[in-house]
């Protein structure tokens, strides 16, 4: 007993005719009547009765077409599913990135992604950059949207979205007057930073303030810029932030852009270079064409 028998037996049992099966099955009727009797050898039981008028179902014939419907119908599943993965629309994608990056345009592109893959189980793993790159390494997360270009040679980066860095201090400080602020103008301050030792990013933003000239006076540090608010607004400073840091922050802070020449926070997508996950090359495919329509439109980074 093969497939094709059991497609031409379903035909058979279905339409009860051998005329009208084999114009069904596009064959004719010949072929069609050997291979229901072949059948019928190979497993030893008479199938149908057949008559000069109509062919009618054995107990055997009633018996085997619905074991038969059910074998087709788990063929269709496993070829629907075998598709699904081959085009990358079931599976797991892992995805690592620091709160900040999650405030910020990372949160429509997971959005945007979900629509078009819903079946794909997606983690989010909130992770300090140090940490997402080690992950990445051993094989324990797919993607990384990191401030950082990864220096290891397993790995690939590209830009995301340009981010620029802002200030971020209480409404009634008195540089909030300001539509503008200068790096230097910060060198009095109070300031709550990130912590040196716990990325790139940080250690970027703090040469940023000694090529302006001054050391920040620090009174707290935290890991994830989306700590800050939270200090700023219990008095501790200003900070020096991502843009994208003033998204679903309270009206008690305010953001203002450094000029001249803004320090970067841009985001980069961060992934191994042998990756073969169709999965994960769908979601970097999306996420290049989602987020250059971002870029275009001139959206793409949100802040106030």
């Amino acid at each position: 007993m093969d497939l094709r028998q059991l497609r031409y037996f379903i035909a058979v049992a279905e339409e009860r005719s051998f005329t009208v099966a084999a114009r069904r099955l596009n064959l004719s009727q010949p072929p069609l009547s050997q291979q229901i009797q072949s059948l019928e050898a190979a497993l030893g039981a008479q199938l149908l009765y057949r008559t000069s008028r109509r062919v009618e179902l054995t107990q055997a014939g009633e018996a085997l077409l619905a074991r038969a419907r059910a074998i087709q119908q788990q063929i269709k599943l496993a070829e629907d599913e075998v598709r699904s993965i081959g085009a990358g629309l079931v599976g797991t994608l892992d995805v690592g990135a620091t709160g900040s990056i999650l405030r910020g345009r990372l949160a429509d592109l997971l959005a945007a992604y979900r629509k078009v893959a819903p079946s794909v189980k997606m983690t989010v793993h909130e992770q300090a950059p140090a940490l997402q790159i080690a992950a990445l390494l051993n094989r324990t997360t797919n993607i990384s949207l990191n401030r950082s270009i990864p220096t290891e040679d397993a790995l690939s980066s590209e830009l995301a979205w340009p981010e620029e860095i802002v200030v971020a201090m209480p409404k009634d400080h008195p540089l909030a007057r300001r539509k503008r602020i200068a790096l230097g103008d910060l060198a009095s301050e109070d300031h709550i930073v990130l912590q040196p030792e716990s990325s790139q990013f940080a250690s970027y933003i703090q040469e940023c303030c000694i090529d302006a000239g001054f050391l920040p006076r620090v009174t707290q540090q935290v890991v994830d810029a989306q700590s800050v608010p939270s200090l700023i607004a219990a008095g501790f400073g200003v900070a020096l932030v991502p843009q994208s840091i003033a998204r679903f922050t309270t009206d008690e802070i305010v953001f203002r852009p450094i000029r001249p020449s803004p320090p970067s926070a841009d985001v980069f997508l961060v992934f191994r270079k042998d990756e073969t996950s169709t999965v994960v090359r769908n979601f970097i495919k999306l996420a290049r064409h989602f987020l250059s329509l971002k870029r275009n439109s001139g959206n793409l980074v949100i802040g106030r």
